[in-house]
């Protein structure tokens, strides 16, 4: 069961005793327009029973904010950005989100853990990690970071598609239709190929045909992209290794 926090409950607390307050002052300002404007009496007993009412709401609104000063607070520190964070218990074994900057804070026997330091090396952004961690995953890029496991620790393995896994392998970019916009495709296949004119319409002559081999994934589908925004068609295929 997560803990709460302290200033959670106390927002609780008076949030419920700010209903009570208010039932309290509208039934004692509608009881004071009865028994002023009580014509005749016929008015007299409902406004009697509404002055009892706001005594009892706004009696029990008190005793409800009241209970705010018996909600206990025990101070933790974030050890990332030293923010101070005041939960109703003390934590055991449950890691606490901080309310400042968003970090798990590691918990372990009632104690905060330190955290370690570690850049990713895919887009150099800074991590943290605490002996409880097992896998650590950029909260940028979403890249597996390696961390150092204790010793006899057995390694856990991240879940398929759960994080980042760059794709090495090579491919070659296949043109399967040239479209019907020629003088578009041309222009672009002239300026991606580095060809003159006559190339590429000696090309376009020759679907299927090969543009490009030998390219990553990320600039294939970059190049497929472009192609198709000009009425063609071209297909990246994986290059047998």
């Amino acid at each position: 069961m997560r803990i709460k926090r302290t200033s959670d409950v106390i927002e609780l607390i008076s949030e419920r005793a700010f209903y009570f307050f208010g039932g309290g002052v509208l039934c004692a300002a509608l009881s004071f327009l009865f028994l002023k404007y009580k014509g005749d009496g016929m008015f007299v007993g409902l406004g009697s029973v509404l002055a009892l009412a706001a005594i009892g709401c706004i009696g029990y609104g008190i005793k409800v904010a009241l209970g705010t000063r018996s909600v206990k607070s025990y101070p933790i520190d974030c050890p990332i950005c030293t923010e101070r964070n005041e939960l109703v218990a003390k934590p055991e074994n449950e890691d606490v989100t901080c309310v400042a900057c968003n970090h798990l804070i590691p918990i372990k026997d009632g104690k905060v853990l330190p955290v370690e330091q570690v850049r990713c090396g895919f887009c150099n952004s800074l991590n943290y990690y605490s002996e409880k961690t097992e896998l650590l995953i950029c909260e940028t890029c979403n890249h597996e970071i390696p961390i150092t496991q204790e010793e006899g620790k057995p390694t856990k393995q991240l879940p398929k598609g759960y994080a980042v896994v760059d794709d090495n392998q090579s491919y070659e970019l296949v043109l399967i239709d040239g479209g019907k916009k020629d003088e578009e495709i041309i222009k672009v296949l002239q300026h991606m190929l580095a060809l003159n004119r006559n190339q590429v319409k000696d090309m376009l002559e020759e679907v299927p045909v090969t543009l490009l081999q030998g390219i990553p994934r990320m600039k294939a589908e970059m190049l497929a992209a472009q192609i198709g925004s000009h009425g063609a068609k071209a297909e990246m295929r994986v290059l047998s290794q």
